[in-house]
């Protein structure tokens, strides 16, 4: 990035902190997102497809409340019934979460920051959860990020159902999430190379010949296959109870085995919204600096695009969880999800994801978004 168009970068987020976040967000409408809730629970999640719909089986949706915390923020609270922790055989929930949380992407445009607080049966989520100990013992000084661990989302994975590998999304429009994850995670490691940070992808990391787990090119492999070839040992790259899972649980366990200062997640969105957002998590031990971390790369990123792209790119604010997400519930360090833009909306979103130069312009906004992160 050159130093006008970092110039022009922070002038943005400036203007971003004086702007849409001083105004009243949106008031959001329980009983809307209880049905949006209540029609997401009535299909099968990707990957569960064998299975009958959640709804069949007792998944329901006891209550849904709203309370505004700030004129800029708001708080909704999910209570399920107890069939969520047993819908997926195996256990894992986070598939079940993820349509959830996706069916109200639309309705929360304009909401500001949101803090999802997910019950089952009146009780927090995390008490269902098992809570690993942390490895690392070396106190981590806090506000610094030398060693980054960027990890592009989703990619080739063995599906165990059908015994056969699948993409862990779907194709919209001709590209799909898995590897547009990854074309954007490149350019930011490149960035952040170049900025002298220590950068350790989470996925191969390189566009050649060498072929992966999948019998496809390495970089589209998913993440635990490239941990594993690194020589992590079997409790960082194959904890879990199928591929899907190992593969979640790599990335931050992987964050965790190499000691890294702040690990950030490259994804891209679904559920019909606009523009992008970024996700902490409040228990991972490391909410207060995940939740900086997150508000500087979700500022500086808009920012970016705003100055650079799109005028009218959509921020949709910070998005924060009771442990719905293992990439950030199980890194002990700072932690985000960036969320650039909805897949499954053509535009302005879509069309930007085929764009290199909008990938590239993301890239030199979270090299800023470190170095402002990193700064004393």
């Amino acid at each position: 990035m050159s130093r006008s168009l970092a110039v022009l970068v922070a002038a943005a987020v400036l203007l971003l902190s004086a702007g849409p976040r001083a105004q009243q967000a949106t008031s959001l409408d329980p009983a809307a997102l209880s049905a949006a809730i209540e029609r997401a629970l009535a299909v099968a999640p990707r990957g569960l497809e064998a299975l009958l719909v959640p709804s069949q089986v007792g998944v329901r949706v006891l209550d849904v409340d709203v309370e505004r915390i700030s004129t800029s923020s708001q708080r909704i609270t999910i209570d399920l019934s107890q069939k969520t922790l047993t819908y997926d055989p195996s256990g894992n929930v986070e598939g079940l979460l993820d349509q959830v949380l996706r069916s109200t992407a639309a309705l929360t445009a304009g909401a500001g920051d949101v803090q999802y607080r997910l019950l089952v049966d009146g009780l927090p989520l995390e008490r269902f959860l098992p809570r690993l100990p942390d490895p690392v013992s070396r106190p981590r000084a806090l506000g610094k990020a030398d060693r980054v661990v960027v990890s592009a989302g989703h990619g080739w994975y063995w599906y165990e159902p059908a015994r056969a590998w699948r993409l862990q999304r779907d194709y919209y429009w001709g590209i799909v999430e898995d590897f547009v994850n990854w074309d954007i995670a490149s350019y930011v490691q490149d960035e952040l190379s170049t900025a002298g940070f220590d950068v350790r992808p989470a996925r191969y990391p390189r566009r050649d010949v060498k072929m992966g787990a999948a019998g496809q090119p390495a970089w589209q492999d998913s993440a635990k296959y490239f941990i594993r070839s690194l020589g992590a040992p079997p409790e960082v790259s194959d904890f879990g109870v199928d591929d899907y899972a190992r593969d979640i649980n790599s990335r931050p366990f992987y964050a965790n085995w190499i000691d890294s200062d702040a690990m950030i997640s490259i994804h891209n969105n679904g559920g019909g919204g606009t523009g992008t957002e970024t996700w902490y998590d409040e228990t991972n031990g490391y909410a207060s600096e995940s939740r900086r971390l997150a508000q500087i790369v979700n500022d500086t990123v808009v920012a970016a695009i705003r100055a650079h792209y799109n005028p009218q790119w959509p921020d949709r604010g910070l998005r924060s969880c009771n442990a719905c997400k293992g990439e950030t519930r199980l890194a002990f360090r700072p932690a985000i999800i960036l969320e650039v833009a909805f897949m499954d909306m053509k535009t302005p979103d879509n069309d930007a994801l085929h764009d290199e130069a909008f990938k590239q312009i993301v890239a030199a906004a979270v090299r800023e978004a470190l170095r402002e992160f990193s700064r004393p």
